[in-house]
């Protein structure tokens, strides 16, 4: 049936061409961006006048649809905003959003949520990359000269001049001020890098994207908005091409099930098949930790995988009950994991746990 549509597509737009008129009206790269970046009215308590924010759609659920934004536009002193109404772009039209529970000051990283019915079909997936010096970039916001400017720039900083490794820093034009908060880093070939949190006379703050999807997949926070990645070697017209990597997600999720199948045998063997190059330590202190065990029970939640088809990273939730030969049981809480794999041979193996 998919194929069938496909086809029907191509044809359809095979036909149109033919007669010499445009299939659609295609949009420019730095619009299907706009369309992922909400405009965020803020109202406080205590206050009379509307702040503005940005923010940016990164997955959706059954029912709700999840944006990312700077923590101090809608939490101050750990008290949420009054409200929060949000609205997308091209549409006068404002949503009552909710300000998800959980959120990070250090990185000044919070969520809203709005139900699903709310947001507007046809919107674009995105790529996730690590910002790298001189790359040039663009945060769009809206700043008091209008909605959805862009901002241009490079990074100067992989991390900030303090010594902040959660954030990088860019160079910044005058567009780029309040306004711009919560909005998202685009690099020139339109791959997310981060989030503009803070702005300085000569540099903006951004907060790295890689740190961002880690904390929404510990929050369990869905980031399936996220789940193109570049093939940097392979260009395309103005852009780059994008490899399907779902062959090696579930070639990747195999290696998972492995991994946490070891711990729940007890058995080593098996573990250094799929992670051969763990250090002589760790492999000293798990094989311990096996013998000593009467069993172990380990649960690992997948909540995304990264990959270009070389590499790729997990980022999860574990959790494990310990039962030892002498003594009582002991769990361990949930927790964040992250997960490091590389393709060695047309065979996935774990590199780094941490």
């Amino acid at each position: 049936m998919k194929a069938r549509k496909i086809l029907a597509v191509t044809a359809w737009i095979l036909a149109a061409l033919c007669a010499g008129q445009p299939a659609f009206a295609q949009k420019s790269a730095i619009e299907e961006q706009m369309d992922l970046v909400v405009k965020l009215r803020i109202h406080r308590a205590a206050q009379s006048t509307e702040e503005t924010a940005a923010g940016l759609l990164v997955g959706k659920d059954q029912q709700t649809a999840y944006f990312i934004t700077a923590c101090h536009a809608v939490i101050q002193e750990d008290v949420r905003v009054a409200s929060v109404e949000l609205q997308f772009r091209g549409s006068p039209q404002k949503f009552k959003a909710k300000v998800f529970e959980k959120y990070e000051p250090v990185l000044d990283l919070a969520v809203v949520e709005v139900p699903l019915r709310d947001l507007p079909a046809g919107l674009t997936e995105i790529a996730r990359k690590d910002a790298t010096l001189t790359v040039p970039v663009h945060v769009i916001g809206h700043p008091t000269a209008g909605d959805w400017v862009v901002a241009s720039g490079t990074v100067i900083g992989l991390n900030t001049n303090t010594g902040d490794i959660h954030h990088f820093t860019v160079s910044r034009d005058n567009s780029l001020a309040e306004g711009h908060s919560g909005g998202p880093v685009f690099d020139n070939q339109g791959a997310f890098l981060g989030m503009h949190t803070a702005s300085a006379p000569t540099f903006g703050v951004e907060a790295k994207s890689a740190e961002i999807v880690e904390q929404l997949a510990a929050w369990q926070v869905p980031t399936n908005n996220i789940t193109r990645f570049w093939d940097v070697s392979a260009p395309v017209g103005g852009g780059v091409k994008v490899v399907n990597q779902q062959a090696d997600r579930d070639a990747i999720s195999k290696v998972i099930d492995a991994y946490v199948d070891s711990f729940n045998r007890r058995d080593a063997k098996a573990l250094w098949q799929i992670w051969p190059g763990a250090p002589s330590r760790t492999r000293s202190a798990i094989e311990s930790y096996f013998q000593s065990a009467r069993s172990i029970s380990m649960k690992f939640t997948v909540g995304r995988i990264e990959t270009n088809g070389t590499k790729g990273t997990v980022l999860g939730q574990s959790s494990q009950e310990f039962l030892p030969k002498q003594g009582s049981a002991q769990k361990a809480p949930e927790s964040p994991v992250t997960i490091e794999l590389e393709k060695q041979k047309d065979t996935w193996l774990i590199t780094l746990i941490r």
